[in-house]
């Protein structure tokens, strides 16, 4: 039997699925700005029920759907906005890893993970957002933005006006959205469904996990900062030139996000100021 929990839409929805799914809660539910996870049992197997209205969270369930398991986190069961996913085998995420200097261990397991995702069979471009359309917070700037924003966003228009390799991408694929998944090793959760040039699906890499946890910086040192860059070109086969312009452009692109919060971006001016520093 499964216990019925606090009512808002997610909420009711989330109690119809423990019923209709044969789920029982398995610990407390977490109530994000987009979505509602609850930790679930299936005939004793833990599981991850998620449930989301938001236009680029569902986009991101379609997705893991058409992944099925391969790069990514098992999907269950799926219907509509709702998702049941195979459950990470502990909290461990590949932050965890850059904390206990095993940064470069980090950064490999994320590139198998993306090679992964990235060699999918999927032909469902219209399903997904175009990099163009997810970029335009920041491609439309207003004039009195600083100029080091300004800079970033002319980078992400003359990449976006010269396509390579266009894929269906996670478009969030960082150490926090990586889990271990025991036997089936490390796989990706929360993709954005995104569709573009392959390199971008790298770029967030270089602003975490300090965008996380800003108290334990680590992105924004020169020397790591170098050392990635040569390590996922390797890794991922791509021109450092061209992921230090990727890494400019969504830099910028994270800043816009993070201003429309009243954050300050600190760690995406340091990163977009190495990855202009690399270029020149």
């Amino acid at each position: 039997m499964h216990r019925a929990i606090s009512h808002t839409p997610l909420h009711s929805a989330a109690n119809a699925l423990l019923s209709q799914w044969h789920l029982i809660e398995d610990g407390q539910p977490i109530l994000t700005a987009s979505s509602l996870l609850m930790p679930v049992t299936r005939d004793g197997s833990p599981a991850m029920l998620k449930i989301t209205s938001d236009p680029d969270e569902l986009r991101g369930n379609h997705l893991m759907v058409l992944w099925d398991g391969q790069g990514a986190a098992a999907v269950m069961e799926h219907d509509q906005g709702a998702l049941l996913l195979e459950r990470a085998v502990s909290n461990r995420t590949l932050a965890d890893f850059v904390y206990a200097d095993l940064d470069d261990e980090a950064t490999r397991k994320l590139c198998e993970t993306a090679k992964l995702l990235h060699s999918a069979s999927l032909l469902q471009q219209t399903d997904m957002r175009s990099l163009d359309r997810w970029f335009a917070d920041l491609l439309e700037l207003p004039p009195n933005s600083a100029e080091w924003i300004k800079d970033c966003a002319r980078q992400a228009r003359d990449l976006l006006s010269d396509p390579r390799e266009p894929i269906t991408l996670h478009g969030d694929l960082h150490h926090g959205n990586i889990l271990d998944f025991g036997a089936r090793g490390w796989r990706a959760i929360d993709p954005k469904g995104l569709y573009g040039e392959r390199a971008a699906d790298f770029a967030a890499l270089f602003l975490n996990p300090d965008l996380a946890d800003p108290q334990r910086p680590y992105a924004a040192s020169p020397k790591r900062f170098e050392h990635r860059v040569r390590q996922v070109s390797s890794h991922a086969m791509i021109e450092p030139a061209r992921l230090l312009r990727w890494i400019h452009a969504w830099s910028g692109l994270s800043a816009v996000w993070f201003m429309e919060e009243g954050i300050v971006p600190e760690t995406q001016q340091a990163v977009a100021h190495l990855a202009i520093q690399a270029l020149a």
